[in-house]
C-alpha cells in the first residue's frame, strides 16, 4: 500500500478534524481508488466525502462508490430526500448531514457529468454490449439487464467508465 494512503487509513482516532485534510495531498486517481479499496465504512463518511470532493476523483471511482462500495447513494437516489436523513438517525447530526451531502454530491455529480474520465476503469455491468470479449449470450444478458436498470436509473449511472490513456 502506498504510504500516503496508509497515512489516511491509519489516523489517530482522536484526530477526526484532520481526516479530510489527509485526503487532499493524494495526487492521483489511483491513490483515491486504493484508499477507498481499503477504507472501513464503519468509520463514517468524512473520508468518502473528501474523496468525491477531490479534483482527481474520476468517473470510474464515483461509479464504483455508487454501485459497489456503499448503498447510501443508491438509497438516496431512490428516496424522498426529505426523509432520507431519518434512516441515518443512529448517527449524530453531524455525521447524518455528512452522509446526506456525500449522497447528494455523488448522485448529482454522476448525473451531471461532473466527474471526469481518468485512468481508472469501472464496468457497471450495463451497456458495453460492443465489448469483443463478451459472448453473444453475454451481450443479450447485458442488454436485458440494461433495459431493466433504465427503469430506475439514468444512463449516467449505468454507462461503464473506460480509462483514458
Amino acid at each position: 500500500m502506498h504510504p500516503s494512503v496508509e497515512l489516511v487509513l491509519n489516523h489517530d482516532s482522536d484526530d477526526h478534524g484532520s481526516l479530510a485534510d489527509r485526503v487532499a495531498p493524494l495526487t492521483d486517481e489511483f491513490r483515491l481508488w486504493e484508499l477507498m479499496s481499503h477504507y472501513n465504512w464503519d468509520e463514517g463518511f468524512e473520508i468518502p466525502l473528501a474523496v468525491i470532493r477531490h479534483p482527481r476523483c474520476d468517473r470510474a471511482l464515483a461509479l464504483r462508490l455508487f454501485w459497489d462500495l456503499d448503498d447510501a447513494a443508491k438509497e438516496y437516489l431512490g428516496s424522498d430526500t426529505t426523509d432520507f436523513g431519518a434512516s441515518y438517525a443512529p448517527y449524530d447530526a453531524e455525521e447524518a448531514a455528512r452522509v446526506e451531502e456525500y449522497c447528494r454530491i455523488l448522485t448529482e455529480g454522476l448525473r451531471h457529468g461532473r466527474f471526469p474520465l481518468g485512468r481508472n476503469s469501472f464496468d457497471t455491468g450495463f451497456f458495453g454490449t460492443d465489448d469483443p470479449t463478451l459472448t453473444e449470450r453475454q451481450r443479450k444478458l447485458r442488454a436485458a439487464k440494461t433495459a431493466l436498470a433504465r427503469r430506475d436509473y439514468d444512463d449516467a449511472f449505468l454507462h461503464p467508465a473506460v480509462a483514458v490513456a
